[in-house]
């Protein structure tokens, strides 16, 4: 079984269960701490390390997690006796990533020639919201070297109303007609 399947399983135990008891925010709140804190690859090294009893693991688990739930705990010491800590960064994101999918919310990632002002990412905010039907998350960056313009990318969805390449249909249509 590949990884992303690994991840893709536990993320949706998770967050299956989370749902089924209510905590949807407290499991991505923990899970956030849990790869803050044992994310890094000394942790997961020295945690994966057969030599430590696992009463130790799970004693250094403890005091690195103490505001976790119980049952989040119990999710890392599975992980670190399966030997797959290494996935808590990537299960993590799944999670929010099932969390965002379960409340409809989208992750638009908008790029400009110049910063948005609030009322623009509001007003484009509103209007994606319009045309997805889902709650809009935006994500606004700045790259002058599109001139102008917008450049979104909705999930897999890419919409290029930049200036640039506005430009550079221009030309290869203009080349085509003189040549």
């Amino acid at each position: 079984m590949g990884m992303s399947s690994i991840v893709r399983r536990h993320a949706q135990a998770v967050f299956e269960l989370a749902l089924e008891r209510g905590e949807l925010e407290r499991w991505a709140s923990d899970l956030d701490t849990i790869a803050a804190s044992l994310g890094t690859p000394e942790v997961v090294a020295l945690l994966d390390n057969p030599r430590l009893p696992f009463e130790e693991k799970a004693r250094l688990i403890r005091q690195a997690l103490p505001e976790v739930s119980q049952l989040a705990f119990n999710l890392v010491n599975l992980l670190v006796m399966r030997h797959r800590l290494a996935i808590i960064n990537d299960l993590a994101q799944e999670y929010h990533r099932l969390l965002d999918a379960y409340r409809q919310v989208e992750h638009v990632e908008v790029t400009t020639a110049i910063p948005l002002d609030e009322q623009e990412k509001e007003r484009l905010a509103r209007r994606l919201t319009e045309i997805t039907g889902k709650h809009i998350h935006l994500d606004a960056r700045v790259d002058p070297a599109i001139i102008g313009g917008l450049v979104a990318r909705i999930g897999d969805t890419l919409i290029d109303g930049s200036t640039r390449v506005k430009l550079h249909n221009l030309k290869r249509e203009l080349l085509g007609v003189s040549g």
